[in-house]
């Protein structure tokens, strides 16, 4: 195992694929190396104020973004701030109820983001449900994230493999039916529609993707047709449980919704400080007056490639749950997972002490990041019952997965998750693929420094 200091002061976080891809990624590493030279390095900790919105983003934030993704990797919270020591230390907080009295009980997975890179087909990626397929989609409800519009009218528009502007993704309906498991497995329930890249084909595209995963008979939220449908987010019944879904996204990249059409993706400044969360609470108290017992909420927000969230962002979500009295909130946009937290709240609406249940990452999904770290998703499946005319979350399991790429000649052949687990008890299982177990071996120091050193690792099962 690769000692620590290779971390500290060393550490490579991309592992491009292509010969271009090296290339590219070499000169620019190559520039960072000259731009330190001369100028204060960034070091391991993130910029502070960084908000991550492209539409606002100075040079100095840009700058600092190529760094951490091409160069050094963050390896701290916010300077002087404890957050990796409270994170890596915090015990779970969280403990199983064990009781006969449950009335109602039901399940439900959720995963991270769903992005359209050009590896996720259907022949490339055969084997890739393979390990974590039944696991992921054996629950009552099953979420995640759609990170791209899906407008079959157009191109396909994926991620490219070295990312130096802004992208406009579009996925295709090959791609979806990768994301979906082949129909293999019962696929999805509801996927958030709301992130940074929800306007990528403008509102045609809004449109369009709706219109495509209702012909699907999938539920979404984050986005609309109209000021009637924005507040007409899905209120799940499943086993007797009124379960209600909410969606935001701290940006739309360097797009904004059309005038007088702010419906069309709920857009709001949840990486800033101090922003205006009326929305949240106004749809959060709407959800409740229609009966909904537990509410979900996807908040893309936080700052990519970093293990810890900022202390901006974890002040934001606090007060968000703290007004809203949210039951579980799925963290999106950093792409590779970060920790758990469990936050004691006052429900506005109930009066009652709460805990609420904060996943501030699960990392990218169904993608393929040169970035590392963004390679060892994070699946959750919760329980969730009602106790006592109360409805709470019972039980929570977990697992990691590599995703694991077979690269040959500079492309890649196939694409299969592994279960961390028996990987890190196997290794030998890569032993013939020199690079990708060099890769594994970084993020088991990853894994068990910065995600399991924490609360996670209480939730690992092997079922």
């Amino acid at each position: 195992m690769m000692h620590p200091s290779f971390f500290d002061n060393q550490y490579n976080p991309v592992r491009p694929i292509t010969l271009k891809g090296k290339l590219l990624v070499g000169v620019i590493r190559f520039l960072y190396i000259i731009r330190n030279l001369f100028s204060a390095k960034n070091g391991i900790y993130p910029l502070a104020g960084h908000h991550e919105d492209p539409l606002k983003m100075n040079l100095k934030q840009q700058l600092y973004f190529g760094y951490k993704y091409y160069f050094r990797a963050m390896l701290k919270g916010d300077k002087g701030s404890g957050l990796e020591e409270y994170f890596q230390s915090q015990a779970a907080e969280f403990n199983p109820i064990q009781t006969d009295a449950i009335d109602e009980k039901l399940t439900l997975s959720a995963g991270g983001d769903l992005m359209p890179y050009h590896c996720i087909t259907p022949n490339q990626c055969t084997d890739l449900w393979n390990d974590c397929g039944d696991f992921f989609f054996d629950a009552d409800l099953v979420v995640a994230n759609l990170e791209t519009p899906l407008n079959p009218n157009k191109p396909a528009s994926f991620v490219p493999e070295v990312m130096l502007n802004n992208m406009y993704f579009n996925a295709n309906k090959n791609m979806f039916d990768v994301f979906s498991g082949f129909g293999k497995y019962k696929g999805f329930d509801l996927l958030s529609t709301a992130n940074n890249h929800s306007l990528d084909q403008g509102e045609d595209g809004v449109l369009k993707t709706i219109e495509f995963l209702d012909q699907k008979g999938i539920k979404h939220v984050g986005t609309a047709r109209s000021e009637e449908e924005q507040d007409a987010f899905p209120i799940i019944e499943k086993n007797g449980i009124r379960i209600a879904f909410l969606s935001y996204t701290f940006s739309l990249n360097a797009l904004v919704c059309p005038d007088g059409k702010g419906y069309l993706a709920n857009h709001l400044n949840l990486n800033e400080e101090a922003p205006d969360l009326s929305l949240i609470v106004r749809q959060a108290q709407l959800a409740r007056q229609r009966g909904a017992e537990f509410l979900v909420v996807f908040l893309h927000m936080g700052c990519a490639y970093q293990p810890f969230p900022s202390q901006t962002i974890i002040d934001n979500m606090h007060e968000i749950c703290r007004l809203t009295g949210i039951d579980l909130v799925l963290g999106g946009h950093p792409h590779n997972a970060q920790p758990i937290e469990f936050l004691e709240v006052i429900d506005p609406f109930s009066g009652q002490k709460k805990q609420t249940t904060i996943v501030y990452s699960q990392g990218d999904f169904v993608a393929y990041d040169i970035h590392k770290w963004c390679k060892l998703p994070l699946l959750l499946k919760f329980d969730i019952a009602r106790i006592n005319k109360v409805v709470c979350i019972t039980a929570i399991r977990a697992k990691l997965f590599y995703n694991y790429a077979k690269i040959k000649k500079g492309k890649i052949t196939s694409l299969q998750f592994i279960n961390y687990n028996q990987l890190k008890a196997n290794s030998q299982l890569l032993k013939n693929d020199t690079a990708s177990k060099k890769e594994f071996e970084e993020l088991v120091y990853f894994a068990e420094n910065y995600l399991l050193k924490g609360n996670i690792a209480r939730f690992l099962v092997e079922e």
